[in-house]
């Protein structure tokens, strides 16, 4: 297995659409868009969607 995380980068640089070339080329994927702002993957990649979180608050 390999593992591909983006994690940090100036708005607007081109990370999301880095991430959807990079899953395009992948044969079996997992993704996730964990972007606090605009969590927009799914745009470009149109995913099956076979499960969905949800945002909690995790402060004590």
């Amino acid at each position: 297995m390999k593992e591909l995380i983006i994690i940090s980068g100036k708005g607007g640089t081109g990370k999301t659409s880095l991430m959807a070339a990079f899953a395009y080329l992948a044969e079996n994927k997992v993704l996730c868009d964990a972007d606090v702002d605009a969590a927009d993957l799914h745009l470009v990649t149109a995913p099956d969607i076979l499960e969905k979180g949800h945002k909690r608050n995790f402060r004590g």
